[in-house]
């Protein structure tokens, strides 16, 4: 029986769409521009912050920049015509739940289990979802964020950083993310990893 469960945030507690934001994003600017062109300019192209040729969203996930230094590089790259405060919002409030996922889960805190998040997130969405989904998140004994702990996965620190927070060793962990990749990356430390879709059940692995 394991004795720890780490949950991806994205995708697995809530879906999230960062199409939604760009789409509003692109709205925002001066220039003629698609939700499409706007993703490439923020997830796609190195970022005009020299980091290791990352693009936007990568530094910012990784807590490389300043949710402030975010912003401006954001109005510069889209050349919005709105405040910090609205453009952070509109990339924001790209979440909606997963009832089945969010329902299991403090069933198997009840069991026993310690519950972890490890999610590549930055600042701004970590804010939102820690204050919408606060219900959720309160079932959970640690939150490993990649903006907090300085990498993402599948960068093997970033795992490390779970294991130490479920404190136990990765057989007896079992780890919930959409992507194959990343649950991959997890296996390879010894975690037993399940790649989620929605209809995956959570709590049989509680009975294992």
């Amino acid at each position: 029986m394991p004795a720890a469960i780490l949950f991806d945030f994205g995708n697995v507690i809530a879906f999230f769409d960062h199409m939604r934001a760009c789409r509003r994003l692109a709205g925002f600017s001066w220039e003629e521009m698609s939700g499409e062109e706007a993703y490439e300019r923020v997830f796609i192209r190195p970022s005009p912050i020299n980091h290791q040729h990352l693009s936007l969203e990568e530094q910012y996930d990784q807590g490389l920049i300043t949710t402030d230094v975010f912003l401006d590089a954001l109005n510069e790259l889209l050349h919005l015509e709105v405040s910090h405060k609205h453009a952070a919002k509109a990339w924001s409030n790209i979440f909606d739940p997963n009832h089945e996922v969010i329902q299991a889960i403090p069933e198997l805190k009840k069991r026993g289990l310690r519950i972890i998040l490890a999610s590549n997130t930055n600042e701004l969405h970590c804010d939102w979802f820690r204050e919408t989904y606060a219900d959720t998140l309160r079932h959970f004994d640690a939150q490993i964020c990649s903006h907090e702990v300085g990498c993402r996965k599948p960068d093997r620190k970033f795992y490390e950083h779970c294991l130490e927070a479920a404190g136990c060793t990765p057989e007896k962990c079992v780890y919930f993310d959409d992507r194959a990749d990343l649950v991959e990356a997890a296996c390879a430390l010894g975690i037993q990893g399940v790649v989620y879709s929605p209809g995956v059940e959570v709590e049989v692995v509680s009975n294992e």
